[in-house]
């Protein structure tokens, strides 16, 4: 993987920040068009199975730790399209000036820190710890299995059709990164519009995300699911519209509800605050 640090570039903009020179230069570089993020990392995949890493992560130990895990580790998988068995070499305070933390060469680095233990800990990635040297981190699959990392697309070429439905993926913009919208959003709202990104599944459709679905597919809480749609929102990541629904065969009275839909070009298209035409 090539160091951060090799990309630097100099900008016009002399407001441009480092980490966002970082992830535009990465791109600029050859990195990928998008991340690929695998539904088993999302979704549930039965009723029966334990909370998709998704939620593993979002919440896991607690406090702002889930949302640092959260965007570290769909980094990687950014960072890693199609490679199979990823390392990374990156000091902390190059991960934190990435993703915009505060005080990346102190506070920014410790909040990398905790987040690649928890990750170690929880069988996402292998650390290997040098002497004199960051830590090599070894990416493991985002299905939680705790197996080496394999990429979504490559495995799906070489298997049965029977077997390909463990790797189906969503593609993950990279406007999240080169545009800065992984320093503007919070976890909780990367979660839902990774959600969102799932249950449309590439199809032409809006979305109904109610709090039975919240918890019975995805493991989040009505809290996460209100707080994260609702920032979707008011960036214009999302747009809500209300759509009567029928309560029922024998009743001639309708409900409403809100349904969302969203255009993941506006992720590449558009930086925080930018102003951008209404939605159609």
């Amino acid at each position: 993987m090539e160091n951060f640090a090799d990309f630097s570039q100099p900008y016009e903009d002399p407001e441009m920040s480092q980490r966002l020179a970082a992830a535009q230069a990465k791109a600029r570089a050859g990195g990928a068009r998008s991340a690929a993020v695998r539904n088993r990392f999302i979704a549930r995949g039965g009723p029966e199975e334990d909370a998709p890493p998704l939620a593993r992560l979002l919440r896991g130990g607690g406090g702002k730790g889930g949302a640092a895990r959260l965007k570290l580790y769909l980094s990687m998988l950014w960072l890693s399209r199609n490679e199979d068995a990823p390392r990374f070499d990156y000091p902390a305070h190059q991960w934190a000036r990435l993703l915009g933390f505060d005080k990346p060469d102190a506070a920014g680095a410790r909040r990398i820190q905790q987040a690649l233990r928890w990750l170690d800990e929880q069988a996402f990635v292998r650390l290997q710890h040098r002497q004199g040297a960051p830590s090599a981190v070894h990416l493991l699959s985002d299905a939680g299995t705790g197996r080496p990392y394999e990429a979504p697309g490559p495995a799906m070429k070489r298997l049965s059709r029977a077997q390909k439905q463990e790797h189906f993926y969503v593609q993950l913009p990279a406007g999240l990164w080169t545009q800065g919208w992984v320093m503007e959003l919070s976890g909780a709202a990367i979660a839902m519009y990774l959600v969102v990104l799932h249950e449309k599944r590439g199809e032409e459709k809006t979305v109904w995300l109610s709090p039975r679905i919240g918890q019975e597919r995805y493991d989040l809480s009505d809290e996460t699911r209100r707080k994260g749609l609702n920032e979707l929102a008011d960036h214009r990541l999302v747009s809500v519209r209300r759509r009567p629904v029928h309560q029922g065969l024998f009743e001639d009275h309708f409900r409403s509800r809100n349904v969302y839909d969203l255009n993941p070009e506006d992720l590449d298209r558009y930086e925080p605050g930018q102003a951008r035409p209404a939605w159609a």
